[in-house]
């Protein structure tokens, strides 16, 4: 195994729920969210040498593309970029493992992208 690690860029997607389907879907009971935020403790801990977590993103914001700006998300994103963490671990194939064993695999249609940081 190498010593040198690489650090990587996870970015938690969540499905995009119209303020509508938002507000007709079941709601979280209080023993759900705690069970869910537990999850998320544990996994943080087990990785604690590995993983920095981010801070959660507020929607919108803007984009910037050919100089023009935009506001965002659009209308038809069909995915939330809701928060982030930076890995730094042996390999790919590590933060691969570490994406594996996230939470966030719990939730219906959510996912990890990995990106490896710099050149």
């Amino acid at each position: 195994m190498s010593t040198t690690n690489t650090k990587f860029l996870f970015l938690y997607r969540f499905p995009y729920h119209s303020p509508v389907e938002a507000k007709e879907a079941a709601p979280v009971s209080p023993a759900e969210m705690q069970a869910q935020y537990a999850a998320w403790r544990a996994w943080r801990e087990k990785f604690e040498q590995e993983v920095t977590p981010g801070e959660g993103l507020k929607p919108g914001g803007a984009v910037v593309k050919g100089g023009n700006v935009t506001d965002g998300p659009f209308i038809e994103a069909k995915e939330i970029m809701g928060s982030y963490a930076f890995v730094e671990t042996s390999s790919l194939a590590r933060a691969i493992e570490i994406a594996k064993a996230c939470p966030i695999n719990d939730s219906p249609g959510a996912s990890v992208e990995i990106r490896e940081l710099g050149y």
